[in-house]
């Protein structure tokens, strides 16, 4: 029987076409592609939907990014009928509350944005985050109640990511990223809409060794991002995502899909595999429909990724498309992203982005 994965994520295009690449069957469930995510809610659904795949295969993988963080009622049966990659499932609901953790933040000088003290001329602001969520979705200025989010400081100046991988063989520090945000989105403000690649600063770099003990003390396992904002250099931890992000692709395609190999196949794939990576900057944007349109393909590039289908109806407020460049610098490529970003404007219109 030919090898199987079970793909759960936002959006599976890519990793459908890099595990073909890998000669891998896949079984996608997804929001904004296969939509049909929310059928996660539904237990006899995904036992029907694994069965299924397991009379065609016999022992299965999961593959997992967003969209299981607050689907806790299906974790058993996943991890019972499926061989998980990456982090056992039930870390999903560990890690969200960052409070519970303080202890282990503190014994690798790491800190959580309730740590984080004002000058006392300004007022502290926060914000409130979904419990579970995820790409920023939900987190609102406003408050809300407590039985679907927490209350957290906000913390001013850039977000960065660290994107790592850890298995038998210790911890792989992959890069650090520039998260960017869209200019004005009412509905989510804070919403993930890309990355870009940064060389590490002096500061940055003295970080590696500390998030290298925290993935050991979580006992993390396979590709993992972490979030975090410096300020007065103190690293304050604002969401670890146990699991496969957007920035995936960037480093997967630095290692030429060896990073997804290792992902799943870490027992038989050695951390050396990861070498000699290309030393290019990598980003990526995702554009957001200000308004209710009917797709229309106008241009047909390489750059452009997870495509609508030919009048596939978006609503306002979600993901058009994304724009994944490279580029030998870092300006470049922020040269090169501004560029297509006013090209693509002739076409759709699009939340701006911080850039």
């Amino acid at each position: 029987m030919s090898k199987a994965i079970v793909l759960v994520n936002s959006d599976t295009s890519y990793l459908e076409h890099k595990l073909s690449e890998l000669n891998y069957t896949t079984y996608a469930i997804d929001e904004f592609n296969h939509r049909n995510i929310q059928k996660l809610n539904d237990l006899d659904f995904i036992k029907n939907f694994i069965n299924n795949v397991l009379s065609n295969h016999g022992s299965s993988y999961l593959v997992y990014g967003s969209g299981l963080e607050n689907k806790k009622s299906v974790y058993d049966l996943l991890m019972e009928k499926l061989v998980v990659k990456g982090n056992n499932l039930n870390i999903l609901t560990k890690i969200y509350n960052l409070g519970s953790l303080k202890n282990i933040f503190e014994a690798h000088n790491l800190k959580i944005p309730e740590d984080f003290e004002q000058d006392r001329s300004v007022e502290d602001k926060f914000i409130w985050k979904p419990l579970y969520g995820s790409g920023g979705y939900g987190i609102s200025m406003k408050a809300k109640s407590g039985l679907s989010h927490y209350k957290q400081k906000y913390l001013p100046g850039k977000t960065f990511s660290i994107s790592f991988f850890c298995n038998e063989d210790g911890f792989k520090f992959l890069g650090f990223n520039n998260l960017l945000l869209l200019k004005s989105f009412p509905g989510h403000p804070f919403i993930h809409a890309g990355a870009i690649t940064i060389k590490p600063t002096e500061t940055l770099q003295k970080t590696i060794s500390a998030f290298n003990g925290l993935a050991s003390d979580l006992s993390l396992r396979g590709y993992n991002n972490i979030d975090f904002k410096i300020i007065k250099n103190d690293v304050y931890i604002l969401d670890i995502n146990p699991r496969i992000t957007s920035t995936f692709k960037i480093y997967n395609d630095m290692y030429d899909n060896r990073l997804l190999r290792l992902h799943i196949d870490e027992d038989n794939v050695s951390l050396s595999q990861l070498s000699c990576i290309k030393q290019i900057s990598y980003g990526f944007i995702h554009l957001f429909a200000k308004e209710d349109f009917f797709f229309k393909k106008h241009l047909s590039e390489n750059w452009i990724t997870n495509i609508p289908k030919e009048g596939e109806h978006i609503n306002a407020g979600d993901p058009i498309f994304s724009i994944y460049l490279s580029a030998p610098s870092e300006s470049e490529l922020v040269s090169k992203l501004r560029e297509n970003i006013s090209k693509l404007r002739d076409y759709y219109s699009f939340y701006d982005i911080v850039i």
